[in-house]
């Protein structure tokens, strides 16, 4: 997608007009919604403006470096905003306790690359085809004229490994490593972030998610894996269910496994379903069908279900997709 420049230029005339500005991301942050947003936030900053952060949901321990927690809004009190961004968001619902901001703002725009997005904001800029949410952004950004910084460049390079799985998803292409290389060239150490985020699993951290491997039940010649974090998990081992990251794409790695999914109990009547996919499967279609979205091979959705009943209904699911 060529970025519309009436809306780029539209965007910087709302910062440079506005006083008060929101920068919200989806609940339950990964790596592009938290790259993004802190991105966003550091390139405002400098303009002396009123700014306030909505993400709903813990920090996870890899990300919390990059994150200042202290920026982040605990609850929305119907606050006024002059304009608000909303980042790596598929639909208004996904801001979790946060959506109500929507009744107080002059101004919205969504930058996202989801292709479940329809476009819920006043100026949507949306590129279902590019790797990431940050990619999308530093475009954006880039054409401000303005230099970037090296915290700039290292919160967008976040989004970009993390969602393009350290540059292994089909989603990755030649932009997108020309691009990286141009975040390396503005400062960037590509050598310490991977040491965060990848390899500084506390040792509870690390308990909490074999007990979730161990779990794991293969379905349809194991073509579909399923496996499951339960707050008992989580309580054992003194664990967030952010900081649990990586199982469903470890399942994944498994050669006959074409779909793996993890089943993330939020209490005992709320079940986040994550699901990743390789060769022909397309599961953002299942994830839309339960009110979800995402990708053809990394979706997901929320399910008002106990975490039990929600195995079982993923495994009828996909009955026909394995053809038994």
């Amino acid at each position: 997608m060529n970025l519309k420049m009436n809306d780029v230029t539209e965007i910087f005339n709302l910062i440079n007009n506005s006083k008060n500005i929101c920068i919200a991301g989806h609940k339950a942050p990964d790596g592009d919604c938290i790259g993004s947003v802190m991105a966003l936030y550091e390139f405002i900053k400098p303009l002396n403006k009123k700014l306030t952060v909505c993400i709903d949901g813990i920090i996870p321990y890899n990300y919390k470096q990059f994150m200042d927690e202290d920026i982040l809004l605990k609850e929305y009190n119907n606050e006024e905003f002059d304009l608000l961004f909303v980042l790596d968001c598929s639909d208004k619902e996904r801001l979790g306790k946060f959506k109500d901001v929507f009744n107080n703002i002059k101004t919205s725009v969504c930058i996202d690359h989801h292709k479940t997005n329809e476009g819920f904001a006043d100026i949507n800029i949306i590129d279902t085809e590019i790797s990431s949410t940050g990619e999308l952004l530093y475009d954006i950004l880039k054409i401000s004229g303005r230099e970037l910084t090296k915290k700039i460049a290292t919160n967008i390079y976040i989004a970009i490994l993390t969602d393009t799985g350290k540059f292994s998803y089909s989603n990755t292409n030649g932009e997108t490593h020309k691009k990286t290389a141009e975040l390396i060239e503005l400062g960037v150490d590509i050598s310490q972030i991977d040491n965060i985020i990848y390899n500084s699993k506390p040792s509870n951290i690390v308990k909490a998610y074999i007990e979730c491997i161990s779990s794991l039940e293969l379905y349809y010649s194991n073509k579909f894996a399923i496996t499951c974090i339960t707050n008992d998990i989580l309580e054992r081992n003194n664990a967030e269910m952010g900081d649990i990251d990586g199982v469903v794409e470890f399942l994944r790695e498994i050669e006959e496994v074409e779909v793996s999914c993890v089943l993330k109990e939020y209490d005992s009547s709320d079940t986040k379903v994550s699901l990743r996919a390789k060769n022909n499967i397309d599961v953002s279609h299942i994830s839309v069908k339960y009110g979800g979205g995402g990708h053809a091979k990394a979706a997901g959705f929320e399910i008002k279900e106990t975490i039990e009943n929600t195995k079982k209904i993923l495994i009828e699911t996909f009955k026909e997709y394995f053809q038994e």
